[in-house]
């Protein structure tokens, strides 16, 4: 499932993976601006951006994600090991996250 969630990610250009996935744990994050080579020069202001995706997602109660800090990046964690866990739900998931940050990049 993890996997799939991955490729998921991948497949979205606003996102990127931030290290490979590790058994259920997807690592990830959201570029303001998908095609600029030059965002690691903007490092506070993608922070912020994901700090408030993060928060957004999990106050909303359809799921419950963390973070971390790796070289100054905040990513987003993403953890799909239950076993009762469905393709529909990791799907459904993906939706809820790409809701939040269309709204959340309209905005900016």
């Amino acid at each position: 499932m993890a996997k799939l969630f991955e490729e998921l990610v991948r497949n979205d250009n606003r996102f990127e993976v931030m290290a490979p996935r590790n058994f259920a744990l997807v690592c990830f994050r959201v570029l303001p601006w998908p095609n600029d080579i030059s965002v690691a020069y903007h490092v506070e202001r993608v922070n912020e951006l994901n700090k408030k995706l993060l928060e957004s997602i999990n106050e909303s109660g359809n799921m419950y994600m963390s973070s971390t800090v790796v070289d100054g990046a905040y990513i987003i964690r993403c953890a799909i090991g239950a076993t009762l866990t469905e393709e529909r739900h990791v799907i459904r998931a993906w939706k809820v996250i790409q809701e939040h940050a269309d709204a959340l990049l309209s905005k900016n």
